[in-house]
């Protein structure tokens, strides 16, 4: 449904979105996510990202449209939506593409066209500033009106996961889980150990604490960044807007250095018993698995239970983790082990071959969500 015809068959109209809407943001964000969100949220998502405000629009009750059991006064924001734009390298040429993020609805007025009809006129306004694509890693609940809107999903991000107990594992065998269990804490020992030993050599190279970012990340991003394919760009300003100056302030941030050379990074969350791959950049294979051993340790060194990955299956990251004892998903579950990636054209010319799963790179970070954990 177009916006027109919110107004026409919906009983809403659509408006830009400003600042004075936040609090409107934060009411529906935390009704239909169920978070606990406040107004710092919004402003920086929407106004802070260094790569440009947000396309927001709301929809806003027209006059007489109430449906029955809807409270708040006459008028109120029903729904909102937003685009963010994101810098990307497009075969190694630079192209802004649009995040689509924060599709809500008021529950009274739901089924009346206003997710689809927003994301129409977001996609046409972007389409007008010159922006090809749009993508999104999809929710359950939107990713019906997404795919009646023209988006297409390309693949899916699977969740890649290390355990570091073993006990859970032993109960399940056959017949004899609670003897196998006894030997779990040994197990435990010996996998640390293994950990350990993939650690670099003191004097080769040097893990240490990230605080902020700065311009030595911009020669790493243009060392390893893919030369096929879609990016987004990672700077100092990117970076510390999306991991440090972010309102919850829930990520850690590592640099692997070789002599006064940053090599990569990581960063990650560690957090509710567990520890979880947010967004790494290696200028090499060495560089990546080491970063990625060092991750895994201090993930087991803060006495947490698991950690996860989110990764496309063609990640370069996703063999390294195989040598650190990391497990693919078994089932393939939808929203638990399998994410879909989803892409619309914002214009009619966009490329017909970026419609191809394989040449997105993109990191769990570079989802919409301010950080993962509850």
């Amino acid at each position: 449904m177009s916006a027109a015809r919110g107004l026409a068959e919906g009983g809403w109209i659509a408006r830009a979105a400003t600042a004075a809407d936040h609090a409107d943001h934060v009411r529906l964000f935390n009704a239909c996510f169920h978070k606990q969100k406040d107004l710092r949220t919004f402003a920086w998502k929407y106004g802070d990202n260094p790569d440009g405000p947000a396309i927001a629009r709301v929809a806003v009750e027209a006059p007489g449209a109430r449906p029955a059991g809807a409270e708040g006064v006459p008028g109120r924001v029903v729904g909102a939506y937003a685009y963010m734009p994101r810098r990307f390298l497009r075969d190694g040429q630079p192209v802004v593409l649009m995040q689509a993020s924060d599709a809500m609805t008021d529950d009274a007025w739901r089924g009346r066209g206003i997710f689809t009809g927003l994301d129409q006129l977001v996609a046409s306004t972007a389409g007008e500033l010159g922006v090809p694509l749009a993508f999104a890693y999809s929710g359950r609940q939107s990713l019906n009106g997404f795919l009646r809107n023209g988006w297409r999903i390309l693949g899916h991000a699977h969740m890649y996961r290390r355990s570091f107990r073993h006990r859970r594992a032993l109960l399940r065998v056959p017949r004899l889980g609670k003897l196998a269990a006894l030997a779990a804490p040994a197990l435990d020992t010996l996998a640390a150990r293994a950990d350990r030993r993939r650690l670099p050599a003191p004097g080769a190279s040097e893990l240490r604490r990230i605080e902020r970012f700065d311009d030595s990340v911009s020669r790493l991003f243009a060392a390893a960044a893919p030369r096929v394919g879609l990016v987004g760009v990672r700077d100092a300003r990117w970076l510390n807007w999306r991991y440090v100056d972010t309102p919850s302030r829930r990520h850690e941030c590592y640099g692997l250095w070789r002599g006064d050379r940053l090599v990569a990074y990581v960063v990650a969350e560690l957090a509710d018993g567990q520890a979880q791959l947010i967004d790494h950049v290696a200028e090499d294979g060495d560089a990546r698995a080491t970063v990625l051993a060092g991750f895994t340790a201090l993930a087991r060194e803060r006495g947490l239970d698991e950690a996860s990955a989110l990764l496309f299956p063609h990640d370069a990251a996703v063999p390294a983790l195989a040598e650190l004892g990391w497990r693919g998903p078994l089932r393939h579950k939808p929203f638990r082990d399998i994410f879909p990636f989803i892409v619309r054209a914002c214009r009619a010319d966009a490329a017909p071959e970026d419609f191809t799963m394989t040449r997105w790179h993109l990191a769990d970070g570079d989802r919409d969500a301010e950080h993962n954990a509850p």
